[in-house]
């Protein structure tokens, strides 16, 4: 669409990325089978030993859900996922046979998979594996996935312009940086690729690597930790760092969410230790690279307060979902993907979150807002003289980060934020208090409630 109708149809943003009707099946030679593409995947399922009893995955409406068909009460197993149908890192890093080399030499030769990031790792990997066709132990899953097709409209397709409608420098840096990462991963395999990394294009990485943001998860769980409920979900590990910051607002870009943005939606689970006494190896040190794409699990959708937690089989090497809360015959099954605000969840998801309890907004322009609003103010007493004598007093108080870098949530704005804001606009007598109220602590950070 032009960037000025984006504005204006906001609400099929929920219809972008992961939730996107399907165009194709991606990379199969075959149309989509009569039963549809979810029963397709279903049977796959069940045949690779994938066990979900008592749901089924519902796409009449083009938009895919995890539906209950009998009622299951708390603690009953929802899903059982063999860790031999996932892409796993994890599991490559405990197989002493496999441990540092790479699972797809003929793109990424295992000295350029060493210095690749976890993402870049199953970017690559699951695209090595669609290349393989029906010959992929996962094709049945490969398959089920939104084609690239189904990214056309996404952010990371939209122009600076389009973009720029959005209003929230925060969310359309994010994207940028993301963008640039994709480049980045296609230099990389062009320079020190294998024999079929040559043919990679900018479109099947882009589409491969929002898969992974969209749809890994952590598969390296404490010891002992099992059943987590949403509170322990959507650990992460970061992208690359963004470069460094050259103003007020990229300092609050590089503390926002947006800057470490992942897709890790499910909680820790085993530990690799556990699994390395179950299947031999050696203990993996560097957890950050426990990340898998894990089939059937990742067809939940997202909802804040989610309680079916996720745990690992040691015995039967298998990731399990378990119910946390009783479902009723008919009712969706969701899961948490983190404690994610929207920004978060609109770049990574292509939806966001109505009443999101963890959103949080970035107030770029702040200072420049206030201190114009406080000219006016103060106009016929001493204007611009009283605004600069005021912002020097909040930049010698240490407040000046939490006016330029506020950040607002469901709680409201920092302290340190309604201090600067008070010692700007308040009255003499306001701005008194405020100040010493501020001189006897310390500089506040932006976390201070």
């Amino acid at each position: 669409k032009p960037a000025g109708e984006m504005r204006d149809s906001f609400p099929l943003l929920s219809f972008l990325l992961r939730v996107s009707p399907l165009h194709a099946l991606a990379y199969s030679t075959t149309p989509p089978p009569a039963g549809g593409i979810a029963s397709s995947f279903e049977g796959w399922a069940s045949s690779a030993g994938i066990v979900a009893p008592k749901i089924r995955i519902d796409d009449a409406d083009e938009l895919r859900n995890v539906i209950v068909t009998a009622d299951v009460e708390e603690g009953e197993v929802l899903c059982v996922v063999p860790r031999t149908r996932c892409l796993d890192l994890a599991s490559l890093a405990v197989d002493p046979t496999k441990a540092g080399a790479s699972p797809c030499e003929r793109l990424a030769p295992t000295r350029l998979w060493a210095s690749l990031d976890w993402h870049e790792r199953l970017s690559v990997w699951l695209l090595a594996e669609a290349r393989r066709g029906r010959a992929s132990e996962i094709c049945g899953y490969i398959d089920y996935l939104p084609s690239p097709a189904s990214f056309e409209d996404g952010l990371l397709d939209w122009t600076d312009a389009e973009l720029a409608e959005l209003r929230y420098p925060p969310l359309a840096a994010a994207v940028r940086e993301q963008r640039d990462s994709i480049r980045r991963l296609l230099e990389a395999l062009r320079a020190g690729g294998g024999a079929d990394a040559g043919s990679v294009t900018l479109e099947e990485l882009s589409w491969a690597q929002q898969l992974v943001l969209s749809r890994a998860f952590a598969s390296d769980i404490n010891k002992g930790e099992r059943g987590a409920t949403s509170g322990a979900m959507g650990s992460r590990a970061p992208l690359p760092p963004p470069p460094p910051p050259k103003s007020g607002f990229q300092k609050a870009w590089e503390r926002s969410e947006l800057s470490t943005v992942v897709a890790t939606r499910m909680p820790k689970l085993p530990s690799l230790d556990d699994i390395k006494g179950a299947i031999g190896g050696e203990p993996v040190n560097d957890p950050s690279f426990a990340m898998a794409l894990m089939p059937m699990l990742d067809s939940f959708n997202h909802k804040s307060g989610a309680v079916n937690g996720c745990s690992f089989d040691p015995e039967a090497n298998a990731f399990v979902l378990t119910a946390g809360a009783p479902l009723r015959r008919g009712e969706e099954a969701y899961i948490s993907y983190g404690d994610k605000g929207n920004d978060a969840l609109l770049q990574l998801f292509g939806f966001v979150e109505a009443s999101n309890p963890h959103d949080s907004f970035l107030a770029v322009g702040l200072p420049e807002h206030v201190a114009a609003v406080a000219r006016d103010s103060f106009r016929g007493g001493g204007g611009e003289a009283e605004v600069t004598r005021r912002v020097g007093l909040i930049e010698s108080l240490g407040l000046g980060p939490s006016l330029a870098s506020a950040e607002l949530t469901a709680r409201g704005a920092p302290q340190g934020t309604w201090h600067a804001l008070r010692l700007l606009l308040g009255s003499v007598e306001e701005a008194r208090y405020s100040r010493d109220t501020a001189e006897i602590q310390p500089r506040y950070s932006r976390d201070t409630a």
